[in-house]
């Protein structure tokens, strides 16, 4: 393994793991090469690999780490001061402070920071310029840095990925007639899926929606599809879920899959449950807004049809469903949908350009 680890800074990499964040870093962790050493926040009698990394003992966090959680991240990198240092919590006045304090130290050592929730990230550009690579997961996400004065030699696009699963076969999928909805919830994701159960309402399928009650306006939003949407949910048409214990088998019961927002909000790029759910040969309808619908356009660039690109207005949104709802559609869109994640999103790929990019920045800094 490499002599010198490269710290990554986080959330503690332990369970439970319940945030796109984690559970990605964890892949990450769990899929780099083995020549490639690591150090991480996490539990030290449970490692993430077998053998060679350095855990530092952290208890779990919540979704939102505390100050205490962050001080005690940052801690860390005042604590091994030969390690280069991959940040992923959000930038903020903290983190660049102490980043600040050991770039005059240590003007040699190397910090990257992924951006793993990217929803606002033109602010973070003063924050940004100094490190010396700055990960987007996604094209979207690059240009808007770009624009917003990052400097491009900086810039690396490494999308997120998960793990390869058994794909249902195309003609399973396109014969259940349920959509899923699984992501956060507010008045304007309520509308939408308000207007397409009242769109599929006469095709006989079924609507699941599954979000876990975290978001800001999840609870009036909840109460909203509780008033509006009380037939079908005491019929049994509708399901209004929490969090869920098993994703796994709502996908496999699942027909297409929707991403309702326009935002991805505390979530990455291209968000996990999506990318979990065309791994299953499960389609996707996306509301046409950067970033997650660029998942779509990576599967056109690669010849791959692996769902809708939807408009955000609640009837349209419905209505562009609606028209698509039919077994040969999303038979097609399924066997393209697994494809897509098995060529465009493998953990051994995504691991490997980390690992890539790790190398250059060392070769760059020893020169």
């Amino acid at each position: 393994m490499s002599q010198r680890p490269w710290l990554i800074i986080s959330k503690p990499l332990r369970p439970p793991f319940r945030d796109g964040s984690t559970v990605l870093l964890r892949d990450l962790v769990q899929h780099m090469p083995e020549s490639r050493s690591l150090a991480y926040l996490g539990d030290p009698a449970a490692p993430l690999r077998p053998a060679g990394d350095r855990v530092i003992g952290a208890p779990p966090a919540g979704y939102a780490p505390t100050m205490t959680d962050k001080l005690r991240a940052l801690a860390a990198m005042l604590r091994h001061p030969g390690m280069p240092v991959h940040l992923s919590f959000t930038p903020g006045k903290a983190t660049a402070t102490v980043v600040s304090l050991l770039r005059r130290l240590q003007p040699r050592r190397l910090f990257v920071q992924s951006l793993m929730s990217s929803h606002g990230a033109e602010a973070w550009t003063p924050l940004l310029r100094p490190l010396d690579a700055v990960v987007a997961l996604s094209h979207g996400t690059a240009r808007r840095l770009r624009d917003a004065g990052v400097p491009e030699s900086k810039i690396a696009t490494i999308r997120p990925a998960v793990a390869a699963t058994a794909a249902d076969h195309p003609s399973e999928v396109a014969g259940r007639k349920r959509l899923l909805y699984a992501g956060d919830l507010d008045g304007e994701i309520a509308a939408r899926l308000v207007a397409l159960a009242r769109a599929t309402a006469p095709s006989g399928w079924s609507l699941t929606i599954a979000c876990r009650p975290k978001a800001e306006g999840d609870a009036e939003a909840r109460a909203g599809l509780q008033r509006d949407l009380a037939g079908d949910l005491a019929s049994g048409r509708v399901e209004l879920l929490a969090e869920v214990a098993d994703m796994d088998a709502l996908y496999r019961r699942s027909a297409l899959q929707l991403f309702a927002a326009t935002h991805t909000r505390k979530k990455v790029d291209l968000p996990l449950a999506l990318l979990e759910g065309l791994a299953r040969g499960v389609p996707a309808a996306i509301v046409d807004v950067s970033p997650a619908a660029e998942l779509l356009h990576v599967g056109h660039d690669a010849g791959l049809r692996a769902g809708l690109a939807a408009p955000a207005e609640p009837d349209a949104f419905a209505r562009a469903i609606a028209e698509v709802m039919h077994g040969d559609t999303v038979a097609s869109w399924s066997e393209h949908a697994a494809a897509l994640a098995a060529r465009e999103f493998s953990l051994t790929q995504m691991a490997g350009r980390y690992d890539a990019l790790y190398s250059d920045l060392e070769s760059k800094r020893r020169k």
